[in-house]
């Protein structure tokens, strides 16, 4: 097939599709996934959870780092098997179209249509019959942001729900693709959000999660763009006049960039979860030249003491990133003892992968695969003893308000819900024993028993404490 010309073979005498998805990547992908399931629905198609029953396969792809790029990989090829067996269309979408998209048309030509990054909506031509084989669109100021008024159809429980506030990047990260793969910082406008919130709400959302590549540059791009300006803080003291609406929960921040007054709200604000996601990255101030940063290990340091000047409730996640070029012993070890500190609530350990595009990719004195490894696995062990101290020894006994997500994956017997401190799959959960709730209640639940990751714990205020 013709990469620039209509496929015909997507219509036929029923214009009804089933469409099978496949959501690969971060929080962000998902809401572009949602997008694209909107679309579905609205063109009229159905949505199928089995691709058997599926005459159109869609798989939104992540191209950030190379595990994640291998799994999108693996993904389309299974897909294209079931493609090739039962005469089905497969749509690639997603930043590893908007990454690689002739190469990925030259090697596979079992794809029938690629969309990238900001082409959520070409998927109705798609499913139209009347779209190119390439629907990749160049990236710039003017590329797709959705807006309250998009054709979102979200995925899982109503309870929780992700809201991306601002598209791209301006970052000059030595490490990271992801301008290339999302282009430039756009911003929403604060009423657009306050409106997607709302609806949101009315639908039963009682937990939000604000995302986006860089939370703290939200509204830099507004008034260039001739719209009314704002900052994160602003959004914030929108979002939670809005009622009903109990936790507004923030990823991800950038650390010289989170002022006193977003401190002040998430300590203080009780709309505001008291959680916090800060990708730090390393602490050795070379490295973090190296990676083009714009920070040092002082003021590192010096975040994170004003986080916990503030309130000491405030849960801190953040990512680091060993390995990378310059990364030698003596920098490994600055970063290994500031884990081991305890600054951290919860932790996130990668590997440097060398990607193309970036700066650290000509970068010298590279660290051997094995070591990087190595080093993530340290650090994540060594997390993994100051978690299980900390919950012992700031929750097992406690009464916390717990978000109930529903029936747990231990037992039907059981519930699985977070407390405020808890993002959703990245943090553990809590896991009510006894009791019952809906999905999407707050309960009272008193910590009965602490892991490194999960806690345990009762509706009966009275339960004694396991200490074993």
């Amino acid at each position: 097939m013709s990469a620039e010309s209509p496929d015909p073979a997507t219509g036929g005498d029923d214009p009804t599709k089933k469409v099978f998805f496949v959501s690969l990547g971060c929080a962000k992908n998902q809401v572009d996934t949602e997008v694209m399931l909107g679309v579905v629905e609205n063109e009229g198609h159905q949505i199928v959870d089995d691709p058997t029953d599926a005459d159109t396969l869609v798989v939104n792809t992540c191209g950030f780092i190379e595990a994640a790029k291998e799994e999108s990989i693996d993904t389309i090829l299974e897909l294209a098997r079931l493609r090739e067996e039962s005469g089905k269309k497969l749509v690639v979408a997603g930043c590893l179209s908007q990454r690689y998209p002739e190469e990925l048309a030259a090697e596979m030509p079992e794809v029938d249509h690629f969309l990238g990054s900001a082409d959520m909506l070409g998927l109705e031509k798609v499913l139209r019959g009347d779209a190119k084989r390439m629907g990749v669109s160049a990236l710039s100021r003017r590329a797709y942001l959705y807006d309250h008024t998009a054709p979102r159809r979200t995925m899982g429980p109503r309870h929780s729900s992700v809201v991306k506030i601002a598209e791209g990047c301006d970052r000059p990260c030595a490490f990271c693709i992801i301008p290339k793969l999302r282009g430039p910082q756009r911003s929403r406008p604060v009423f657009d959000i306050v409106a997607e919130v709302h609806a949101l709400v009315e639908a039963g959302t009682r937990e939000i999660c604000l995302v986006a590549q860089d939370l703290t540059k939200y509204g830099d791009d507004l008034v260039e763009r001739g719209l009314a300006p704002a900052n994160l803080e602003q959004l914030l003291d929108a979002l939670t006049q809005i009622p009903m609406l109990r936790w507004v929960r923030l990823h991800y921040a950038y650390p010289t960039a989170v002022t006193d007054g977003l401190i002040e709200r998430i300590a203080q604000n009780p709309k505001v979860a008291t959680y916090l996601d800060v990708p730090i990255q390393h602490v050795d101030t070379d490295v973090l030249k190296k990676m083009r940063r714009g920070y040092t290990e002082k003021v590192v340091r010096s975040f994170v003491d004003r986080v916990r000047a503030a309130s000491p409730r405030i849960w801190l996640r953040t990512t680091m990133l060993v390995g990378h070029p310059g990364e030698n012993e003596a920098a490994y070890h600055r970063l290994r003892a500031f884990i081991e500190e305890g600054a951290i609530d919860h932790l996130g350990v990668f590997p440097w992968s060398r990607e193309e595009g970036t700066a650290a990719a000509m970068l010298p004195k590279r660290v051997q695969e094995e070591e990087a490894a190595r080093r993530a696995e340290e650090i994540m062990e060594i997390q993994r003893g100051i978690r299980e101290a900390r919950h012992r020894d700031l929750l097992l006994g406690r009464t916390l308000e717990v978000l109930v997500d529903g029936v747990s994956d231990e037992s039907e017997l059981l519930l699985d819900g977070r407390h405020e401190g808890q993002s959703p799959d990245v943090d553990g959960k809590v896991i009510l024993c006894d009791g019952t709730a809906e999905r999407g209640d707050f309960v009272q639940a008193k910590v009965i028993q602490t892991s490194a990751h999960d806690l345990i714990a009762s509706l009966d205020l009275d339960r004694e404490v396991d200490e074993d």
